[in-house]
């Protein structure tokens, strides 16, 4: 009885927990540049997996979110040394479509198109 419990938590660790999702593998496929598999993954795959694929889920990010935010703060970082750009733009209001009746009347209606002289 103890072999086969042993045996059974060996093969429990291989199998399905660790197998690669086939939206990992078909994206591995496309990063190697290897159409051909790629095209086959993807035949393969049932449309629940694809629409999966479409969502994002089932893949593994490359960088995981603390490298992502750690290069997040070094970038805002630099910039606070070197002064070169603010962290946030400050918005002025500009002119909008509201203040388009102001400009007609200022201009006398100038960009009004002129009527066409008949000709005889």
């Amino acid at each position: 009885m103890a072999p086969l419990a042993a045996c059974a938590i060996a093969l429990s660790g291989c199998w399905p927990f660790n197998r690669t999702p086939p939206q990992q593998e078909y994206l591995n496929a496309l990063k190697m540049g290897n159409s051909a598999q790629a095209s086959q993954l993807w035949l393969q795959m049932t449309p629940d997996q694809r629409a999966q694929f479409e969502r994002g889920e089932g893949i593994r990010p490359g960088v995981s979110h603390n490298d992502v935010q750690q290069a997040i703060d070094e970038h805002y970082a630099e910039q606070e040394d070197d002064g070169s750009a603010p962290k946030q733009a400050e918005l002025t209001p500009g002119p909008s479509l509201r203040d388009l009746p102001s400009y007609l009347k200022a201009n006398g209606a100038a960009g009004a198109p002129q009527p066409a002289a008949a000709d005889q």
